[in-house]
Order: structure tokens, then C-alpha cells, then sequence
């Protein structure tokens, strides 16, 4: 039997990665989040808690934890004292938790973009490529400093496999490069128009919960098959391309203006070049294969909305139809 505990499965990736593993009979599972899960989690049985270092020491001995999967980081929504406190600091912690309890695998998730959009890429980019110093605020900074951090201890604890998944940028949640791609005009650079991978919410679920799984070494690169050019991103998504001049956009950054990009996530070199990795250890170590195209996946967006929007109406409604009974009630 061996014993998964999910921390972040009041994600929908989360939930995700759980439904994934509850196909295997000889695995048990555990989730770990603040929050229910968002979505059906299969057989998993999750605690609803913000645990200290030692109490989650505990936790894992108690349920002689084999295999950790590390979710818990916060994208978007918080501020950036609370997303360092939980992204970083909260991944160093678990990472001790999980040295002084014995586990044996800690499977993190991670990002493409930490390899950085330089005009020296190679075409793809394999895994032993090093990664490049993220400067600008925001997630991707903490993912870099929880790599980093992650490599230094490993070499100082070697019985502890750690085993980051680079995905590339998720659709099918929310997400900064929803927004971005949601705006009705996102900015581009002129003369710029660089190509993206994308994965999946599914896709990455399943090469997540294979990593969690398998006794290869890490890292693993996780991205569709096929690459699209930003522009056509934007359009597969519904908007329109709002084309900005970098001299422009340069001078309002030295200004501490960054909005005039709008929601774009990712630093100022990724309008100008391609960051595009090869996905040939997932596939060769894991059994990993995307079930979905990034055409596909903008294409299904696009026709979601709609829909989302009916839905979020429609909760809207609800709420104030279940208010107006229940003062109702009181009133009676």
C-alpha cells in the first residue's frame, strides 16, 4: 500500500490529482487544505486545516505518509506577505516535516517559465537546462526561490527523493494567464509575437499523480504537444490584440507603472521570445502523454464562457432568492 498525502487539495488540480490516484486500489490518500475542495476528490479523506511544522510531523507519522505532493501555492487573490508565507515559507516547512517523518518522495509542483525566454534558447528545452533568476515580484518568484531552496535540500538529505514537475501554463482553472487571455484587448509587443505551450487542468492532473507514483528522478517537464503563437492564443480565446511599443512600455516599468501590460503574468521577455520544453522524460519515465492540444483547450475557453457567466448569474439569483426566504422565516 502506499500511503499519498495531497496538501492543496482544496485545489481544483488538487482534487484532480485525487481522483487520479483513487483509480489505484493499493493507494490510500489524504488531502491536506483550508478550504472543501472545490470538486470531487474520489476516495481520498481530507483534513480542513492550517497545520504547524511539528503538527504536520505528526500527521505523517501518524499515517506513515509515503509520497507528498506540495499544491498549496496561492497565484493570484492574495497579497504578496501571504503568498510568500504560503508558497515559500510554507513549502520550506513541509519539506523539513517531510525529512523528520521519513517520507520518501515529495513530488512539487512547479513552472515552465522558470527556464526563462531568452533568444538563446535551444528549440526545446530539456530538463538539466539550468534555470533563470526571476526578478520580477509576484508567483513565479516564489516557485524559483521553492526550486532553488528544494535542490540545497535534497544534497543535504539524500534519503528524500524531491521531484519538481515544471508545468507549463494551466487552462482550465483560474489562472493569471486566464485573465490575461480573458482581457477583451491583452497587450503584445509590436514586432513581437512569441510561442506558448499550455497543459491542461487534466493533463497536468495525470502527469502529477504519475510522478507521485513512480521512482524516477525528477524534474519533469509537463506541456501540450503542439505550440501556438501568442497571437493566435488570443484569438482562439475570444479577444482582440492590443499592440503596445516596447519603448513605451519600458519607460512606464521605470516609472513603476507595470499595468500598462494589463494582466500579462510573466515578465517583459516572454512578449518577445519563446520558452518551449521538451516533454520526452514524462513520456519515456512516466507513461505521461497531454490528452489535450492547446488549440483544443483555448478553443473549449472560449465557447465556456458563456456558460460561466449563466452560472455565476445564476448563483447570484440563488443567493438572493435563499436570502430573502430565510429573513423570511425570521420575520414570521
Amino acid at each position: 500500500m502506499t500511503r499519498v498525502l495531497i496538501n492543496g487539495i482544496d485545489s481544483h488540480l488538487g482534487a484532480q490529482v485525487a481522483q487520479r490516484l483513487s483509480v489505484f486500489p493499493e493507494v490510500s490518500i489524504i488531502g491536506l487544505g483550508r478550504k472543501t475542495p472545490p470538486a470531487p476528490v474520489g476516495r481520498a479523506d481530507w483534513l480542513l486545516a492550517h497545520l504547524s511544522g511539528l503538527q504536520m510531523v505528526e500527521l505523517l507519522r501518524a499515517e506513515a505518509i509515503d509520497v507528498v505532493v506540495q499544491l498549496a501555492f496561492v497565484e493570484h487573490g492574495a497579497s504578496r506577505e501571504e503568498a510568500v508565507q504560503q508558497n515559500v515559507l510554507g513549502s520550506m516547512e513541509l519539506l523539513g516535516a517531510c525529512a523528520k517523518a521519513g517520507v520518501q518522495r515529495v513530488v512539487l509542483r512547479s513552472h515552465t517559465a522558470l527556464y526563462g525566454a531568452n533568444p538563446l534558447n535551444p528549440t526545446y528545452i530539456a530538463e538539466y537546462r539550468p534555470l533563470a533568476k526571476i526578478n520580477g515580484p509576484g508567483w513565479l518568484r516564489d516557485v524559483f526561490e521553492v526550486e532553488q531552496f528544494s535542490a540545497e535540500f535534497a544534497a543535504r538529505h539524500p534519503q528524500l527523493s524531491l521531484v519538481p514537475v515544471r508545468c507549463a501554463p494551466l487552462i482550465g482553472d483560474s489562472s493569471p494567464l486566464i485573465t490575461y487571455l480573458r482581457q477583451p484587448n491583452p497587450s503584445m509587443l509590436a514586432g513581437f509575437d512569441p510561442c506558448l505551450q499550455l497543459l491542461h487542468l487534466e493533463d497536468a492532473a495525470g502527469g502529477l499523480a504519475m510522478a507521485a507514483l513512480s521512482h524516477a528522478p525528477g524534474p519533469f517537464n509537463l506541456a501540450s504537444s503542439d505550440t501556438i503563437c501568442l497571437s493566435q492564443a488570443i484569438k482562439l480565446a475570444g479577444g482582440k490584440a492590443k499592440i503596445v511599443l516596447e519603448p513605451v512600455v519600458s519607460l512606464a516599468f521605470a516609472m513603476g507603472n507595470r499595468a500598462i501590460l494589463g494582466h500579462w503574468p510573466f515578465e517583459l521577455s516572454f512578449l518577445r521570445h519563446s520558452c518551449i520544453v521538451d516533454t520526452c522524460r514524462a513520456h519515456g519515465d512516466l507513461g505521461w502523454a497531454p490528452e489535450h492540444s492547446a488549440v483544443d483547450t483555448l478553443m473549449a475557453l472560449q465557447a465556456d464562457e458563456p456558460d460561466l457567466a449563466r452560472r455565476e448569474l445564476a448563483a447570484e439569483a440563488l443567493r438572493a432568492f435563499l436570502e430573502r426566504r430565510n429573513e423570511g422565516v425570521h420575520d414570521e
